[in-house]
């Protein structure tokens, strides 16, 4: 049995809302990670210049 025209355009914009959606939620979701790496990169790089200004202090307080 053959699905008239009428069946498949109902079929696919089901298929291409639910596909959207999932896309949306993706797109939020990767939105939320990009944020958190950011964030996260920041602190260690934080850390690691404070470690150098700290190096930098006693070496320059070991040498007077």
């Amino acid at each position: 049995m053959a699905l008239d025209n009428a069946t498949v355009l109902e079929n696919l914009k089901t298929q291409l809302k639910e596909v959207t959606q999932k896309l949306n939620e993706l797109t939020e979701t990767r939105v939320k990670l990009l944020g958190a790496v950011d964030v996260l990169e920041q602190i260690e790089d934080s850390k690691k210049e404070e470690t150098t200004e700290t190096e930098t202090e006693v070496v320059a307080t070991e040498e007077k």
